[in-house]
C-alpha cells in the first residue's frame, strides 16, 4: 500500500505523485436518510413519485404523519448553482418559469449553446471515491477505490457502484492507459474482436514522456507531460464532481485551457476546431442527412489538443452512447454504459499523436491504386443504358474516370445480391464490368445490411438456416424496415456463421459480374425506417419521436443528446435491447455495427482474392474502421456551407485514422448550381476519396452537364489530381505505415504558428502543398495565410508568393499580417489556388484518363528551394494492388545548395520474378524521370529590407510588397519605384541569368556558346531553360531511371 505521507513515490522508475486530502464523507454515510421524522426537509412537490424523488438525489419514506415523503439527505446542500454541464432536466420543452418554481426546481433560461435545460433540479455535490489500497505493478500501478458517503452515494442517475478499481498501464514511452473498472462485477468492454486490446507488456525501457499522479480523497488523477510539467489530462476540476460511476451513467471531467484548441470528437458536421465556449458532442450512430452540430453516422471518442506548440491526444475506449461536453476550462464525459478506459498520447507533434493513436487502433489500409482515381455515381440512374452513357460521355469529353458506381437502382426490389432484369439485367452489368476491366477501370455496387424477410429469397433462407441475424431478447430475429420492406439484420459480431454467409454472397456477385467489382456498404448505423422493432403491420415512423411533453422527472436514466433533442436511442435504428449471438446487447454495441460490417467485408474480399487490396466504402465508422474501409461524409447538401464543411470533415477523419475520406462532390441532396458544382469539382478533385454523387430526383450534376463552364474546370481539376498521383500514392503509403493523414490542418507542420490553430478553410495536402480554395458564391480571389516563416511558391505559375522572413522562428506576439496574400481564383479558367512550400520536392506525372495509364507516364519533379537552396522529397512505388508487395521502391530526392540534386533508392525486388521482366513492368509504373523544374534559384538573396517583405527576387530586380502611394526614392541599392502593391528595386549584385555547366551522373554536358539561358544537347537530348524573372531552371529530356541512384549538378551565372 502506498503511504499517503510521501508527497512523491517512485514506482519502478516512474514518478507517481500521491497527495492526501481531507475526507468529504458524511459523518455516518449509510444513515444519510435516517433523519428525524419532524426534521425532514422537503425535497419534492405535492404529488411527486418515488422515481421523481430518487432522481432528485433525495430520500423516500412514506408516512402517515404530515411530513414530506420525499426529503433531503442529512448534511447535504441542495443548490441551484450546479455547473451548466451537470444540469438535470426538471421539466419538459415549453415549461414555464412558474411551473418550474412550483416543482421546487431551478430556472435559468440562459442556456448558452449546450442544449441544457432551462428548468433543472437542485442537487448536491457527489463525494466521489477514496483510495483504500494502492500497489505497483510490473508496468504501472493499481488503485482500489471505495465510494464516499455510504450506500446513498451520489445517485445522479441510479445506484452508485460502491467498489471500483483503477488500473494504470505505462504502455509505451509516449502512451499511458488508465482504466476505471467495477471491482466486483464484469462490465461491458469493447471486445478484442472489434478493436485491438493491447495487454500490458514488460516494463518500458528508457525515460517516459509522462508522469501519473493522483490524489487520495476524493480520488482524482492527472497525466503530466514530463518535459513541461503541464497536466494534459487532469480530473480535479473546480465545480465538477470528481467521479460518478453508476450502472448506466459514468461522468468524469478534465481541465483544459479557457480557449482550448481541441479537434476531433465525431462524427459531426461543424467547424474543425471545436467551440471551447460550448460544444455538446453526442456519439450515437445515426442515419441523418448531415444536420449541423448533431450526431450522425459514426462515433469517434478521440480528440487532439494543441497547447503552446505541442500536441497530445485522448481516446476513450468505449462504444456506448455518450455526450462529450466542452465548456470553459473543462471537458466532460457523460457515458451511459461500459467502463472508463482512457489512453493518453503525448505526441509531442500532431503527427506523432496520430502515429501513436493509429498504432493502437490499427493503421489505415493502403488502397488499391485505381481507387485513388475519380469516381462517378448517383442514386437514380434509371437503367444500365444511362450508366453506359455516363461512362461513354466521360471518355468522349476526355474526363478521367476509374470507378463507376451503381446505387440501389440495380437491385430487384432493393434486395441485396439481386439484379433488376428489366432495367439492370445481370448480363448487361457483367458486360459493362468487362468493358471497364479492359480499360483498367472498376465497378462499385451498393450493398445494404437489411435482408428482406422473404421465404424463397436465398440470402434470407440461408441466413435463417445459419442463424446469422440479430435477435430480440426473446430469441427471435429482430425485425426492422428498410428499402426492400421488412428486414432482418446480419449479426456481424458472429464472426463464424455470419461472416461466412456474408462472404459467400459477396463471392456470388463477383462470380456473376467480375473481379473488378467492389462493395459499398451503406445504411449500416444500422438505419431503420421504424423506431426499434417493427412488424409488417406497424406503420413506418416517418417523423421522429418528439419527447417534448415527456416529464423529465420520471426519467431516471441519463438521456444523451441524440438528434440534438434527447431523442430515444431506438429512433430510426434497432432497439437497444436487441442481442447478438455472443450475448452482447445493442445498447453496448450499436456504435460498432458498421465497423463490424466493414471488418467482415474486408476479410471476405481478401479471402476471395488473396493478397489483393480490396476497396470498401462504409458510411458508419468507429476507431479502427480505417484499417478496413474508406468513408464518405454522408448525405450532404448542394449548398455552399456544405462545400466548406467538407474540409473540416476530411480533416477530422484524418485524425480518426480514416484518411481515405471524401464528400459527395456537388452535394447529394438538392439541386446544385453551375458555380457551386464548378467550385466543388475544383476542391473535390483533391479529396483523398473523390466521387461525384447525388440523389434520386435531383438534377444531373456530371461535369459535362455544363459544357462551357463546369466541364473545362472539372477536366482541369481532375488532371491536377491525376498529375499528382505519385504524390498521393506516396502519402497513402505513409498513412498506412504511420497514420499521417493526407489532408492536414496547417498546424500539423506549423505547430508554433498560433494563427494556424483556427484556420480550416485552407489545408495542407501532405507536407509540401497548401490548398486555398474558393468557397463562396461569386468569389474571385482568396485571402490566404502563409504559415511559418519560409518561402511559398505558386504551384502553377511558379512565382514566389512570399519570401523567407529574415528573423528566426514564429513569435506569438509578432505582426503576421504580411503573411496574408490575395490569390486570384477566378472561376473562368483559373485552377484552384495551390502553393508549394520552399524546401520540398513534389513528384508528378502527365495525367491520363485512368490511374493505370497515368502510372505508365514518366515522372517529373517540381522542386521548391528554401532560403538555403535545399529541398527534399520522396516517391513510393509498388504494383498498386498487392496487400504484401515483393516488389517496391522508395526513392528519396535531396537538393543541396541549389546546384545539386541527388536521388537514393531503397529497392525490394522479387527474387522469384522472371529475369526477363523488368522491375518497372512488374509494378506497372514508369521508371523514367523526364523533367525537373527548380523554383527559387535566387535563394541567396532571401530576406528583404526592413519594413517590406520580399515576394520574389530575380536577375537585377527585387519585387517587394508595401502599401503606399507611387513615388521614387533613392536607396543605397539604386532607385526604388513604389506603386502601392509592389516595389521594384534596381540592383546590380548577385545577378542570376544563365547556365554555366551541367553534369548528369558524372557526365559533363557541353552548354555551348550563347546557350546559357536556353539550349539542348543534340547528342544526349538534354534541354535546359532558365527563367530569369521567376528564378527557375527547367531540365528536360533527362530519361534517368527512377529506380537507380543518380545525381544532377549544375552551375549558374
Amino acid at each position: 500500500m502506498l503511504s499517503n505521507k510521501l508527497p512523491l513515490v517512485l514506482l519502478l522508475g516512474w514518478a507517481v505523485s500521491v497527495s492526501a486530502s481531507p475526507s468529504n464523507s458524511t459523518d455516518s454515510g449509510d444513515d444519510a436518510c435516517s433523519a428525524n421524522l419532524w426534521s425532514r426537509q422537503d425535497c419534492g412537490f405535492l404529488g411527486i413519485t418515488q422515481e421523481g424523488c430518487i432522481q432528485r438525489q433525495c430520500c423516500w419514506s412514506p408516512s402517515v404523519a404530515p411530513v414530506p415523503w420525499c426529503f433531503q439527505k442529512k448534511n447535504e446542500d441542495y443548490v441551484c448553482t450546479a455547473d451548466v454541464v451537470t444540469r438535470r432536466d426538471c421539466g419538459y420543452l415549453g415549461i414555464s418559469a412558474q411551473e418550474c418554481h412550483d416543482r421546487k426546481c431551478c430556472w435559468d433560461p440562459k442556456q448558452g449553446n449546450l442544449n441544457s435545460p432551462y428548468c433543472f433540479l437542485r442537487q448536491h455535490s457527489c463525494k466521489g471515491y477514496g483510495v483504500s489500497f494502492a500497489t505497483t505493478t510490473a508496468n504501472g500501478v493499481q488503485v482500489q477505490l471505495d465510494l464516499n458517503g455510504g450506500s446513498q452515494g451520489c445517485a445522479r442517475f441510479g445506484e452508485d457502484i460502491p467498489r471500483i478499481k483503477v488500473i494504470v498501464d505505462f504502455e509505451t514511452k509516449s502512451r499511458i492507459r488508465v482504466r476505471i473498472l467495477d471491482r466486483d462485477h464484469d462490465r461491458y468492454e469493447i471486445p478484442e474482436s472489434a478493436l485491438p486490446n493491447p495487454q500490458a507488456s514488460a516494463k518500458v525501457l528508457g525515460s517516459l514522456d509522462y508522469d501519473f499522479k493522483y490524489t487520495e480523497n476524493p480520488f482524482t488523477f492527472s497525466v503530466v507531460r514530463r518535459s513541461t510539467g503541464e497536466a494534459v489530462f487532469q480530473t480535479q476540476v473546480p465545480g465538477m464532481d470528481s467521479l460518478v460511476y453508476e450502472n448506466e451513467y459514468l461522468e468524469i471531467s478534465t481541465a483544459i485551457p479557457d480557449d482550448a484548441n481541441i479537434y476531433g470528437l465525431g462524427e459531426v458536421v461543424s467547424g474543425f476546431r471545436r467551440d471551447s465556449r460550448g460544444t455538446r458532442q453526442t456519439m450515437w450512430a445515426r442515419d441523418a442527412a448531415t444536420p449541423v452540430d448533431e450526431n450522425v453516422y459514426g462515433s469517434h471518442p478521440f480528440y487532439l489538443e494543441m497547447r503552446k506548440g505541442t500536441a497530445h491526444g485522448v481516446f476513450l475506449r468505449n462504444s456506448n452512447g455518450m455526450d462529450v461536453v466542452i465548456s470553459p476550462a473543462k471537458l466532460t464525459y457523460k457515458v451511459i454504459g461500459g467502463v472508463l478506459d482512457f489512453t493518453v498520447f503525448l505526441g509531442p507533434s500532431p503527427a506523432d499523436v496520430i502515429n501513436q493513436y493509429t498504432e493502437l487502433i490499427g493503421r489505415p489500409h493502403m488502397p488499391p491504386a485505381w481507387a485513388m482515381g475519380f469516381h462517378q455515381c448517383r442514386y437514380g440512374y434509371v437503367n444500365i443504358d444511362q450508366v453506359e452513357t455516363v461512362v461513354n460521355t466521360y471518355q468522349k469529353e476526355d474526363l478521367p474516370l476509374d470507378g463507376v458506381w451503381i446505387d440501389i437502382d440495380y437491385m430487384d426490389k432493393y434486395k441485396d445480391f439481386t439484379f433488376d432484369e428489366l432495367r439492370f439485367p445481370e448480363s448487361r452489368i457483367k458486360k459493362l464490368a468487362e468493358s471497364l476491366a479492359a480499360k483498367n477501370q472498376s465497378m462499385v455496387l451498393i450493398v445494404d445490411p437489411g435482408i428482406p424477410v422473404e421465404p424463397g429469397y436465398e440470402p434470407y433462407d440461408s441466413g435463417m438456416a445459419q442463424d446469422v441475424f440479430i435477435k430480440t431478447k426473446d430469441g427471435k430475429p429482430i425485425e426492422g424496415r428498410v428499402w426492400p420492406g421488412q428486414t432482418y439484420f446480419p449479426d456481424f459480431f458472429n464472426s463464424n456463421e455470419t461472416w461466412s454467409w456474408w462472404e459467400r454472397h459477396l463471392q456470388e456477385t463477383r462470380d456473376k459480374i467480375g473481379t473488378n467489382v467492389f462493395p459499398w456498404i451503406d445504411m449500416n448505423e444500422p438505419s431503420n425506417f421504424c423506431n426499434g422493432q417493427c412488424t409488417s403491420g406497424q406503420q413506418t415512423q416517418d417523423q421522429p419521436q418528439n419527447p417534448a411533453k415527456q416529464d423529465a422527472t420520471v426519467n431516471l436514466k441519463y438521456s444523451i443528446n441524440n438528434a440534438g433533442r434527447q431523442a430515444p436511442l431506438s429512433e430510426k435504428t434497432l432497439s437497444e435491447d436487441a442481442v447478438h449471438k455472443n450475448g452482447l446487447s445493442m445498447y453496448d454495441t450499436h456504435n460498432l455495427y458498421g465497423h463490424m460490417e466493414a471488418r467482415a467485408t474486408h476479410q471476405a474480399m481478401t479471402n476471395l482474392l488473396p493478397n489483393t487490396r480490396p476497396f470498401i466504402l462504409s458510411r458508419s465508422t468507429f476507431p479502427g474502421t480505417g484499417s478496413s474501409a474508406a468513408h464518405w461524409t454522408g448525405d450532404n447538401w448542394s449548398e455552399w456551407d456544405h462545400l466548406y464543411f467538407s474540409i473540416p470533415g476530411v480533416l477530422s477523419f484524418g485524425l480518426f485514422g480514416i484518411p481515405f475520406t471524401g464528400s459527395d462532390i456537388c452535394g447529394f441532396i438538392g439541386n446544385t448550381t453551375e458555380e457551386l458544382c464548378l467550385r466543388w469539382h475544383q476542391l473535390g478533385a483533391l479529396y483523398p476519396f473523390a466521387r461525384n454523387h447525388n440523389t434520386l430526383g435531383a438534377n444531373p450534376q456530371e461535369a459535362y452537364v455544363w459544357p462551357t463552364t463546369v466541364l473545362p474546370a472539372a477536366r482541369q481539376a481532375l488532371r491536377i489530381r491525376y498529375s499528382l498521383l505519385p504524390y498521393y500514392y506516396t502519402l497513402f503509403d505513409r498513412a498506412s505505415r504511420v497514420g499521417t493523414p493526407l489532408w492536414q490542418p496547417l498546424f500539423f507542420r506549423y505547430a508554433n504558428d498560433p494563427l494556424t490553430l483556427k484556420i480550416d478553410h485552407q489545408f495542407l495536402l501532405g507536407d509540401s502543398i497548401m490548398v486555398s480554395p474558393a468557397l463562396y458564391k461569386g468569389q474571385i480571389q482568396v485571402k490566404a495565410y502563409f504559415p511559418g516563416d519560409g518561402r511559398w511558391f505558386n504551384m502553377w505559375t511558379h512565382e514566389c508568393i512570399i519570401e523567407h522572413d529574415s528573423h528566426s522562428g514564429v513569435q506569438a506576439t509578432e505582426d503576421r499580417s504580411h503573411r496574408y496574400k490575395f490569390l486570384s481564383a477566378k472561376a473562368d479558367g483559373e485552377p484552384i489556388p495551390m502553393s508549394i512550400a520552399g524546401g520540398h520536392i513534389v513528384p508528378i506525372q502527365a495525367p491520363q484518363n485512368t490511374v493505370a495509364e497515368t502510372r505508365a507516364q514518366p515522372v517529373s519533379l517540381v522542386i521548391a528551394l528554401d532560403e538555403r537552396g535545399n529541398a527534399k522529397g520522396e516517391v513510393y512505388v509498388d504494383d498498386g494492388r498487392s496487400l504484401v508487395n515483393s516488389d517496391w521502391a522508395r526513392v528519396n530526392f535531396e537538393m543541396l545548395g541549389g546546384e545539386k540534386l541527388v536521388s537514393s533508392v531503397s529497392l525490394n525486388k522479387d527474387a522469384k520474378a522472371p529475369a526477363a521482366q523488368s522491375f518497372h513492368a512488374r509494378v506497372g509504373h514508369s521508371s523514367e524521370i523526364e523533367k525537373i523544374t527548380i523554383l527559387g534559384l535566387n535563394f541567396a538573396k532571401a530576406g528583404g529590407e526592413s519594413g517590406a517583405k520580399t515576394v520574389f527576387k530575380a536577375n537585377n530586380h527585387s519585387w517587394k510588397r508595401k502599401v503606399s502611394e507611387c513615388h521614387e526614392e533613392k536607396t543605397r541599392k539604386g532607385v526604388r519605384i513604389d506603386c502601392g502593391q509592389r516595389v521594384l528595386v534596381e540592383e546590380t549584385a548577385n545577378k542570376f541569368s544563365s547556365f554555366l555547366t551541367l553534369n548528369v551522373n558524372g557526365k559533363e554536358v557541353p552548354v555551348g556558346e550563347g546557350k546559357g539561358r536556353k539550349g539542348q544537347d543534340d547528342v544526349l537530348g538534354y534541354a535546359w531553360a532558365v527563367d530569369e524573372t521567376l528564378g527557375s531552371l527547367t531540365l528536360t529530356g533527362l530519361k534517368m531511371d527512377l529506380f537507380t541512384e543518380w545525381f544532377v549538378q549544375w552551375k549558374l551565372n
